[in-house]
């Protein structure tokens, strides 16, 4: 296979990351490869879900309590496969995100807390108009918090007064679901892991009889295209 020169090395794995996405199983669709890559040699995961996925149903009587119950635990399950340290459910409405000052210090907060190297979230760019409207507005949040917001003392200046969370600087945010990624990741030695954490989500679909595995066997194959590997994950790189 012929490697295209211009395509970019993978950099150094970081000691901690995070994910900052809408519903439980958009890590497993969009990140889960690179995160049990990453975990395996030591890397401190956390996932932030801004949502629990509570309108996930085709179902007009579900019980939407005992359905955010199901999906937190099936996103728990997830992380557990994947080597994740924690989940913090956020518990904002599904489908009803917005970006607002209010949902940008909730987000805030989160990078303060966990310090990440590096932040997983949705690209809010992508011209794909099919995007979940949560998806749009969760990247959006996740890096208008990131830049400049987490990094300066005086936004949200209450949870350095009352809570000890210092600014902090991410330096790179890996934007999934872009419909232009200049950044892919290997993930062929832990491609049966990612399938096997989006397994755990059975609520939201059977993996068995849809033919959804062998769909994403071939995008993941796609998306490795010009390197020596089977699988990638792909992304956005954004350098702060």
């Amino acid at each position: 296979m012929t490697i295209d020169p211009a395509l970019k090395p993978e950099f150094e794995i970081p000691q901690r990351a995070i994910a900052i996405v809408a519903h439980p199983d958009d890590t497993e669709f969009g990140c889960s490869g690179t995160v049990a890559k990453w975990t395996k040699v030591g890397c401190e995961i956390h996932f932030v879900v801004l949502t629990s996925g509570d309108k996930g149903t085709e179902d007009p009587n579900a019980d939407i309590a005992e359905l955010r119950r199901i999906r937190e635990a099936e996103q728990e399950e997830a992380a557990r496969i994947l080597g994740v340290a924690s989940c913090v459910f956020l518990h904002f409405t599904d489908g009803e995100l917005v970006n607002t000052l209010e949902m940008r210090g909730a987000v805030v907060r989160q990078i303060r807390r966990f310090k990440p190297e590096v932040i997983f979230t949705w690209d809010p760019l992508t011209r794909n108009y099919r995007m979940h409207p949560d998806h749009r507005i969760c990247g959006q949040l996740a890096l208008e918090a990131a830049f400049p917001s987490a990094m300066m003392p005086l936004s949200y200046p209450e949870q350095l007064r009352d809570e000890g969370l210092e600014v902090h600087r991410t330096k790179k945010l890996l934007l999934f679901g872009s419909d232009l990624p200049d950044y892919q990741i290997d993930i062929s030695a832990v491609i049966e892991q990612k399938f096997e954490a989006i397994r755990a989500h059975t609520s939201q679909f059977d993996w068995n009889k849809s033919g959804i595995e062998e769909r994403w066997r071939k995008r993941l194959r796609q998306a490795a295209a010009g390197f020596d590997f089977e699988y990638a994950e792909a992304f956005k790189l954004v350098e702060l």
